[in-house]
């Protein structure tokens, strides 16, 4: 994609932060992966995130990192692509940024490093590298809990005001510091920027508190209400807002069933991945290498939450892709 052509970044709405369909080699599914974009552009998100924490970014081999981005930007969808940079150091981050955007990413999505935690100034170098690699727009990442350090207001403020980065993702989880951070940037004047949060919780509060939009993992599999969300609340409609956010908050549950062996992420990835095995929307619930796959506890699970969100929540049945037609 030629830089006059990236589609610039959605200021609201609804990006999903896909998880990454593999076969069962562990190889990136490309025939999933466009069944899955696909998929979302019908549920009407405004844009995807491709290799975000949520599909296994710091899982996946340099070669496959590059697969999945290409594979997204094939789907051939009029959809923002953001691409994530998750690095060890500066120097590797910048290399993902430059080739991603090469392969016609939209955005980079970058976080601080995770090798080292770096000062505030240090980290004004690394995104000022970020920054200077290619015309994509950098979204600064600030996500402690994985890379810990985090990214503070005055950072933003200074980094978004001098151009360096041109929004931010939020997924601390403190809505506190996200409403003390939306004043900021309006005191600063950047009241428009793209500022989003990657928590579930409270969108609707977070989006009344001056955020503009959301890139939330439940979205991988209930796009549909996160949109709606979003609409309602552009439209001011603060009371229906605030009633599918409760339907959200009462799909949450689908995180958590007990997978023995396995970290939290891992269980995350079964977890959806068999979900969206069972919208028929990609072929296969496999995850990388080392995490604990699937098991029939999984299945099981998912298939009552799923039934749980069409009696409880009208979620609506999905349409299926090719991929999972194919399987």
């Amino acid at each position: 994609m030629s830089p006059t052509h990236r589609r610039p970044i959605p200021r609201d709405g609804v990006l999903v932060p896909m998880v990454t369909p593999l076969l069962p080699t562990g190889e990136v599914d490309v025939e999933s992966t466009a069944s899955f974009v696909a998929a979302l552009a019908r549920d009407g998100v405004a844009g995807v995130l491709v290799l975000g924490s949520s599909g296994e970014n710091a899982a996946l081999p340099a070669a496959q990192r590059r697969t999945a981005v290409e594979a997204v930007v094939a789907a051939g969808q009029q959809v923002h692509v953001m691409a994530g940079v998750a690095a060890l150091g500066t120097a590797d981050a910048v290399n993902d940024a430059r080739e991603f955007a090469a392969l016609g990413a939209d955005s980079i999505l970058a976080s601080a490093p995770f090798g080292f935690q770096l000062s505030q100034d240090e980290l004004t170098g690394h995104f000022t590298a970020l920054a200077g690699v290619s015309d994509a727009p950098v979204i600064g990442y600030e996500v402690p809990s994985r890379v810990g350090v985090s990214l503070s207001t005055p950072l933003l403020v200074r980094l978004l005001g001098d151009g360096v980065i041109a929004g931010v993702k939020d997924s601390s989880g403190n809505i506190g510091a996200a409403r003390l951070r939306s004043e900021a940037l309006a005191g600063a004047g950047l009241a428009d920027v793209a500022h989003f949060t990657g928590s579930e919780e409270c969108i609707d509060a977070f989006l009344l508190g001056g955020g503009t939009g959301c890139i939330p993992g439940l979205a991988n599999v209930f796009a549909p209400l996160h949109v709606d969300l979003c609409r309602r609340a552009a439209l001011g409609d603060w009371a229906g807002a605030s009633q599918v956010q409760g339907r959200i908050a009462g799909l949450l549950d689908l995180y958590f069933n007990e997978l023995p062996g396995a970290s939290f992420s891992a269980q995350f990835f079964a977890i959806v991945k068999e979900a969206l095995v069972q919208q028929g929307i990609i072929a296969h619930n496999t995850t990388a290498a080392p995490f604990v796959q699937a098991d029939a506890g999984t299945s099981a699970h998912v298939t009552r939450m799923l039934e749980r969100a069409r009696d409880l929540h009208g979620v609506v049945e999905r349409t299926p892709g090719k991929a999972a037609e194919a399987s």
